[in-house]
Protein backbone atom coordinates (compact mmCIF):
# COMPACT_ATOMS: atom_id res chain seq x y z
CA UNK A 1 0.00 0.00 0.00
CA UNK A 2 1.69 2.89 -1.34
CA UNK A 3 0.70 6.79 -1.12
CA UNK A 4 -0.22 8.25 -4.32
CA UNK A 5 0.13 11.38 -6.43
CA UNK A 6 -2.38 13.76 -4.99
CA UNK A 7 -4.77 16.59 -6.38
CA UNK A 8 -7.79 18.05 -3.77
CA UNK A 9 -8.59 21.10 -2.90
CA UNK A 10 -7.45 24.68 -2.80
CA UNK A 11 -3.95 25.11 -4.16
CA UNK A 12 -3.54 21.66 -4.13
CA UNK A 13 -6.26 21.39 -6.77
CA UNK A 14 -4.58 23.31 -9.38
CA UNK A 15 -1.07 21.21 -9.44
CA UNK A 16 -0.81 19.01 -12.63
CA UNK A 17 -1.97 15.66 -12.08
CA UNK A 18 0.54 13.28 -13.23
CA UNK A 19 0.06 11.27 -16.97
CA UNK A 20 -1.30 7.96 -16.90
CA UNK A 21 0.78 5.22 -18.29
CA UNK A 22 -0.15 2.92 -20.90
CA UNK A 23 1.62 -0.30 -21.69
CA UNK A 24 1.19 -0.49 -25.70
CA UNK A 25 -0.49 -3.46 -26.95
CA UNK A 26 -0.32 -5.69 -30.45
CA UNK A 27 -2.17 -3.73 -32.78
CA UNK A 28 -2.19 -0.27 -31.04
CA UNK A 29 -1.91 3.07 -33.04
CA UNK A 30 -1.77 6.60 -31.61
CA UNK A 31 -4.96 7.22 -34.29
CA UNK A 32 -6.84 3.72 -32.53
CA UNK A 33 -6.46 5.01 -29.56
CA UNK A 34 -7.63 8.00 -29.73
CA UNK A 35 -10.35 7.32 -31.88
CA UNK A 36 -11.60 4.90 -28.65
CA UNK A 37 -9.94 6.70 -25.46
CA UNK A 38 -9.52 10.25 -26.02
CA UNK A 39 -12.30 13.25 -25.64
CA UNK A 40 -10.79 14.57 -28.92
CA UNK A 41 -9.37 12.41 -31.16
CA UNK A 42 -7.29 15.10 -32.71
CA UNK A 43 -5.45 15.09 -29.09
CA UNK A 44 -3.29 11.96 -30.57
CA UNK A 45 -0.76 14.60 -31.86
CA UNK A 46 0.29 15.99 -28.13
CA UNK A 47 0.91 12.14 -26.92
CA UNK A 48 2.94 11.80 -29.96
CA UNK A 49 4.49 14.77 -28.94
CA UNK A 50 4.95 14.35 -25.29
CA UNK A 51 6.24 10.54 -25.92
CA UNK A 52 8.80 11.51 -28.80
CA UNK A 53 6.63 9.13 -30.90
CA UNK A 54 7.76 9.59 -35.26
CA UNK A 55 4.80 7.56 -36.46
CA UNK A 56 1.81 7.88 -35.08
CA UNK A 57 0.83 4.67 -36.84
CA UNK A 58 3.59 2.52 -35.41
CA UNK A 59 4.28 1.88 -31.67
CA UNK A 60 6.48 -0.67 -30.46
CA UNK A 61 4.91 -3.31 -28.32
CA UNK A 62 5.40 -3.58 -24.96
CA UNK A 63 7.00 0.50 -24.87
CA UNK A 64 4.91 2.94 -22.05
CA UNK A 65 2.87 5.82 -23.51
CA UNK A 66 2.02 8.55 -20.94
CA UNK A 67 -1.11 9.99 -21.21
CA UNK A 68 -2.11 13.61 -19.67
CA UNK A 69 -5.72 12.27 -17.66
CA UNK A 70 -7.28 15.42 -19.01
CA UNK A 71 -7.34 14.04 -22.53
CA UNK A 72 -9.03 10.77 -21.20
CA UNK A 73 -12.13 9.86 -22.06
CA UNK A 74 -14.09 8.75 -18.74
CA UNK A 75 -17.55 7.25 -17.57
CA UNK A 76 -19.74 8.35 -14.27
CA UNK A 77 -20.17 5.60 -11.85
CA UNK A 78 -22.60 5.35 -9.15
CA UNK A 79 -22.35 4.61 -5.87
CA UNK A 80 -25.05 3.76 -3.40
CA UNK A 81 -26.73 3.93 0.05
CA UNK A 82 -26.07 0.08 1.35
CA UNK A 83 -27.16 1.53 4.94
CA UNK A 84 -28.32 4.31 6.90
CA UNK A 85 -30.07 5.87 10.08
CA UNK A 86 -31.35 8.90 11.18
CA UNK A 87 -31.49 12.22 8.82
CA UNK A 88 -29.66 11.66 6.11
CA UNK A 89 -29.83 13.65 2.79
CA UNK A 90 -28.51 13.30 -0.76
CA UNK A 91 -28.37 16.50 -2.39
CA UNK A 92 -30.77 17.95 0.35
CA UNK A 93 -33.02 14.53 -0.79
CA UNK A 94 -34.34 11.77 2.18
CA UNK A 95 -31.81 9.14 1.94
CA UNK A 96 -32.90 5.14 1.25
CA UNK A 97 -31.19 2.21 1.09
CA UNK A 98 -30.09 1.73 -2.87
CA UNK A 99 -30.50 5.25 -3.77
CA UNK A 100 -27.55 6.39 -6.15
CA UNK A 101 -24.97 8.34 -5.34
CA UNK A 102 -23.34 10.12 -8.04
CA UNK A 103 -20.08 12.57 -8.92
CA UNK A 104 -21.28 16.14 -7.98
CA UNK A 105 -23.32 15.26 -5.04
CA UNK A 106 -23.49 15.85 -1.33
CA UNK A 107 -24.65 13.72 1.53
CA UNK A 108 -24.91 15.04 4.62
CA UNK A 109 -26.02 13.18 8.15
CA UNK A 110 -27.78 15.39 11.33
CA UNK A 111 -27.85 14.55 14.80
CA UNK A 112 -27.81 10.68 15.59
CA UNK A 113 -27.45 9.96 12.26
CA UNK A 114 -25.34 7.68 9.95
CA UNK A 115 -24.53 6.87 6.42
CA UNK A 116 -22.60 4.02 4.37
CA UNK A 117 -22.01 4.85 0.81
CA UNK A 118 -20.84 1.58 -1.62
CA UNK A 119 -18.51 1.81 -4.19
CA UNK A 120 -18.83 -0.21 -7.06
CA UNK A 121 -14.99 -1.84 -6.16
CA UNK A 122 -16.77 -2.79 -3.03
CA UNK A 123 -15.05 -0.65 -1.10
CA UNK A 124 -16.96 2.10 1.24
CA UNK A 125 -16.64 5.67 2.75
CA UNK A 126 -18.85 6.02 6.04
CA UNK A 127 -20.62 9.25 8.00
CA UNK A 128 -21.26 9.85 11.03
CA UNK A 129 -23.64 12.46 12.58
CA UNK A 130 -23.27 15.75 11.63
CA UNK A 131 -20.73 15.35 8.87
CA UNK A 132 -21.49 16.31 5.13
CA UNK A 133 -19.09 14.98 1.97
CA UNK A 134 -19.15 16.52 -1.43
CA UNK A 135 -18.75 13.56 -3.70
CA UNK A 136 -16.16 15.92 -6.36
CA UNK A 137 -14.92 12.68 -8.34
CA UNK A 138 -16.72 9.07 -8.91
CA UNK A 139 -15.99 8.16 -12.32
CA UNK A 140 -14.25 5.24 -14.66
CA UNK A 141 -11.17 5.73 -17.19
CA UNK A 142 -12.17 3.73 -20.18
CA UNK A 143 -8.12 3.68 -21.57
CA UNK A 144 -7.59 1.81 -17.68
CA UNK A 145 -10.57 0.74 -16.50
CA UNK A 146 -9.57 2.40 -12.75
CA UNK A 147 -11.59 4.31 -10.56
CA UNK A 148 -11.35 7.60 -9.91
CA UNK A 149 -12.94 8.57 -6.35
CA UNK A 150 -12.46 11.98 -4.63
CA UNK A 151 -14.68 12.77 -1.64
CA UNK A 152 -14.20 16.51 0.04
CA UNK A 153 -15.04 16.31 3.63
CA UNK A 154 -16.44 19.66 4.74
CA UNK A 155 -17.98 18.97 7.98
CA UNK A 156 -17.59 16.31 10.46
CA UNK A 157 -15.62 13.22 10.13
CA UNK A 158 -15.51 10.19 7.55
CA UNK A 159 -14.16 6.39 7.51
CA UNK A 160 -13.44 4.83 4.59
CA UNK A 161 -12.44 1.20 3.68
CA UNK A 162 -10.56 0.55 0.57
CA UNK A 163 -10.48 -2.72 -1.77
CA UNK A 164 -6.62 -2.53 -2.97
CA UNK A 165 -6.42 -1.64 -6.42
CA UNK A 166 -6.38 -3.73 -9.41
CA UNK A 167 -4.87 -1.12 -11.84
CA UNK A 168 -2.45 1.81 -11.44
CA UNK A 169 -4.80 4.03 -12.73
CA UNK A 170 -7.08 3.87 -9.84
CA UNK A 171 -7.21 6.33 -6.57
CA UNK A 172 -8.60 7.12 -3.52
CA UNK A 173 -8.67 10.64 -1.36
CA UNK A 174 -10.27 11.87 0.71
CA UNK A 175 -9.60 16.35 0.75
CA UNK A 176 -10.41 18.65 3.10
CA UNK A 177 -10.17 22.67 3.03
CA UNK A 178 -6.44 21.91 4.84
CA UNK A 179 -5.41 18.77 3.21
CA UNK A 180 -5.34 15.34 1.40
CA UNK A 181 -5.65 11.94 2.16
CA UNK A 182 -4.48 9.20 -1.06
CA UNK A 183 -4.20 5.13 -0.07
CA UNK A 184 -4.01 2.73 -2.93
CA UNK A 185 -6.12 -0.22 -0.41
CA UNK A 186 -6.37 0.64 3.72
CA UNK A 187 -8.90 1.91 6.36
CA UNK A 188 -8.55 5.41 7.41
CA UNK A 189 -11.10 8.32 9.17
CA UNK A 190 -10.51 11.62 8.48
CA UNK A 191 -12.22 14.37 10.30
CA UNK A 192 -12.41 18.61 9.92
CA UNK A 193 -12.09 19.98 13.52
CA UNK A 194 -15.27 22.70 13.87
CA UNK A 195 -12.66 25.57 14.51
CA UNK A 196 -12.16 25.31 10.91
CA UNK A 197 -7.85 25.30 11.41
CA UNK A 198 -7.58 21.61 11.79
CA UNK A 199 -7.94 18.52 9.54
CA UNK A 200 -7.08 14.83 11.40
CA UNK A 201 -6.36 11.74 9.60
CA UNK A 202 -6.00 8.59 11.61
CA UNK A 203 -4.64 5.61 9.81
CA UNK A 204 -6.25 1.94 11.09
CA UNK A 205 -4.75 -0.45 8.14
CA UNK A 206 -1.98 0.23 5.42
CA UNK A 207 -0.39 3.56 4.72
CA UNK A 208 -1.80 6.74 4.03
CA UNK A 209 -0.34 9.18 2.31
CA UNK A 210 -1.43 13.34 4.06
CA UNK A 211 -0.38 16.45 1.84
CA UNK A 212 -1.21 19.90 4.18
CA UNK A 213 -2.09 22.29 2.52
CA UNK A 214 1.04 24.22 2.91
CA UNK A 215 3.29 21.40 2.14
CA UNK A 216 5.28 20.72 -0.82
CA UNK A 217 6.10 17.22 -0.10
CA UNK A 218 3.80 14.28 1.56
CA UNK A 219 3.73 12.45 4.55
CA UNK A 220 3.90 8.84 4.23
CA UNK A 221 1.65 7.98 7.56
CA UNK A 222 1.30 4.19 8.92
CA UNK A 223 -0.90 2.19 10.64
CA UNK A 224 -1.85 3.02 14.15
CA UNK A 225 -0.79 6.01 13.66
CA UNK A 226 -2.57 9.69 13.19
CA UNK A 227 -1.38 13.15 11.62
CA UNK A 228 -2.83 16.87 12.32
CA UNK A 229 -3.16 19.15 9.16
CA UNK A 230 -3.27 22.84 10.05
CA UNK A 231 -3.08 26.03 7.56
CA UNK A 232 1.26 26.36 8.08
CA UNK A 233 1.21 22.33 7.51
CA UNK A 234 1.38 18.88 9.07
CA UNK A 235 2.39 18.18 12.19
CA UNK A 236 4.89 15.00 12.76
CA UNK A 237 2.71 11.88 13.19
CA UNK A 238 1.68 10.70 16.20
CA UNK A 239 0.48 7.35 17.87
CA UNK A 240 -2.86 6.74 18.43
CA UNK A 241 -4.43 5.89 21.59
CA UNK A 242 -4.57 1.74 22.19
CA UNK A 243 -7.91 0.08 21.78
CA UNK A 244 -10.31 0.12 25.03
CA UNK A 245 -11.08 -2.83 26.50
CA UNK A 246 -14.64 -3.90 27.41
CA UNK A 247 -15.34 -4.11 31.04
CA UNK A 248 -18.87 -5.13 30.75
CA UNK A 249 -22.29 -4.76 28.97
CA UNK A 250 -25.40 -5.30 31.23
CA UNK A 251 -29.61 -4.84 30.77
CA UNK A 252 -30.77 -1.75 31.09
CA UNK A 253 -34.47 -1.68 31.22
CA UNK A 254 -36.67 -3.71 28.91
CA UNK A 255 -34.77 -3.50 26.13
CA UNK A 256 -31.56 -1.55 26.82
CA UNK A 257 -27.78 -1.95 28.22
CA UNK A 258 -24.92 -0.35 29.40
CA UNK A 259 -21.36 -0.28 28.11
CA UNK A 260 -18.45 -0.14 30.27
CA UNK A 261 -15.19 0.87 28.84
CA UNK A 262 -11.82 -0.01 31.19
CA UNK A 263 -10.09 3.56 31.30
CA UNK A 264 -7.48 4.15 28.73
CA UNK A 265 -4.52 6.76 29.60
CA UNK A 266 -4.36 9.55 27.60
CA UNK A 267 -7.95 9.41 26.60
CA UNK A 268 -10.77 12.15 27.29
CA UNK A 269 -13.57 10.62 25.55
CA UNK A 270 -14.90 7.42 24.45
CA UNK A 271 -16.75 6.95 21.32
CA UNK A 272 -19.07 3.67 20.90
CA UNK A 273 -20.72 2.34 18.34
CA UNK A 274 -23.26 -0.33 17.76
CA UNK A 275 -23.90 -2.45 14.17
CA UNK A 276 -25.29 -5.50 13.08
CA UNK A 277 -22.61 -5.91 10.73
CA UNK A 278 -18.57 -6.64 11.90
CA UNK A 279 -17.20 -3.82 8.90
CA UNK A 280 -19.71 -1.35 10.95
CA UNK A 281 -21.50 -0.37 7.64
CA UNK A 282 -24.57 -0.49 9.27
CA UNK A 283 -24.22 1.48 12.55
CA UNK A 284 -27.42 1.52 14.23
CA UNK A 285 -26.64 3.42 17.50
CA UNK A 286 -23.68 5.42 18.56
CA UNK A 287 -22.15 7.46 21.16
CA UNK A 288 -19.19 10.02 22.47
CA UNK A 289 -18.84 10.10 26.08
CA UNK A 290 -16.66 12.06 28.95
CA UNK A 291 -17.40 9.01 31.30
CA UNK A 292 -16.24 5.38 30.84
CA UNK A 293 -19.41 3.76 29.98
CA UNK A 294 -22.68 4.58 28.42
CA UNK A 295 -26.60 3.60 27.99
CA UNK A 296 -28.51 2.60 25.16
CA UNK A 297 -32.21 1.57 24.21
CA UNK A 298 -34.65 0.39 22.21
CA UNK A 299 -32.43 -2.27 20.98
CA UNK A 300 -35.04 -4.95 21.14
CA UNK A 301 -34.25 -8.54 20.28
CA UNK A 302 -31.28 -7.71 17.60
CA UNK A 303 -27.93 -9.09 17.92
CA UNK A 304 -24.95 -6.79 17.73
CA UNK A 305 -21.35 -5.85 17.70
CA UNK A 306 -19.34 -3.53 19.48
CA UNK A 307 -16.52 -1.10 18.80
CA UNK A 308 -14.73 0.83 21.39
CA UNK A 309 -12.39 3.68 20.38
CA UNK A 310 -10.72 5.82 22.64
CA UNK A 311 -10.16 9.94 22.08
CA UNK A 312 -7.45 11.86 23.00
CA UNK A 313 -7.41 15.71 24.10
CA UNK A 314 -6.05 16.32 20.82
CA UNK A 315 -9.26 15.29 19.41
CA UNK A 316 -7.59 12.59 17.56
CA UNK A 317 -9.43 8.91 17.50
CA UNK A 318 -7.51 5.66 18.72
CA UNK A 319 -7.89 1.90 17.37
CA UNK A 320 -10.73 0.34 17.04
CA UNK A 321 -11.74 -2.86 19.87
CA UNK A 322 -14.53 -5.03 18.04
CA UNK A 323 -16.74 -7.21 20.22
CA UNK A 324 -19.49 -9.82 19.13
CA UNK A 325 -22.30 -11.06 20.92
CA UNK A 326 -23.90 -14.11 20.46
CA UNK A 327 -26.73 -13.39 23.08
CA UNK A 328 -29.56 -11.27 21.98
CA UNK A 329 -29.98 -8.10 23.92
CA UNK A 330 -33.56 -9.86 24.92
CA UNK A 331 -31.81 -12.50 26.54
CA UNK A 332 -29.54 -10.38 28.59
CA UNK A 333 -28.99 -11.98 32.16
CA UNK A 334 -30.69 -9.95 34.70
CA UNK A 335 -29.07 -10.24 38.56
CA UNK A 336 -26.12 -8.30 38.58
CA UNK A 337 -26.70 -6.26 35.59
CA UNK A 338 -23.81 -8.27 33.22
CA UNK A 339 -24.75 -10.30 30.12
CA UNK A 340 -25.20 -14.03 30.31
CA UNK A 341 -22.27 -14.35 28.37
CA UNK A 342 -18.87 -13.11 28.21
CA UNK A 343 -18.45 -10.96 24.69
CA UNK A 344 -15.34 -12.34 22.69
CA UNK A 345 -13.30 -9.80 19.95
CA UNK A 346 -13.51 -11.68 16.84
CA UNK A 347 -9.85 -12.50 15.24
Amino acid sequence: MVALPFAGGGALAQRVEAPVPYQVRSGDTLIALSTKYLSKKEDYQRIQQLNRVKDPYRLPIGSTLLIPMELLRIELVDGIISSFRGNVTVDGQAAAVGMKVRQGMKVETGADAFVTVRLPDGSAISLPSQSRIHVQRLRRILLTGGLERRFRLEAGRSQSSVKPFRDSGSSFQVTTPLSVSAVRGTDFRVAVDPSGERALTEVVGGTVGVQAEADKTETAVPKAFGIISTPSGSEPPVALLPPPQLLAIGREGEDGVRISVKPVEGAKSYRIQLATDLEFQQVFKEAVTDADSASFTGLGSVPFFVRLTAVAASGMEGLPATYAFETRVAALGAGDGRSERHPSRPA
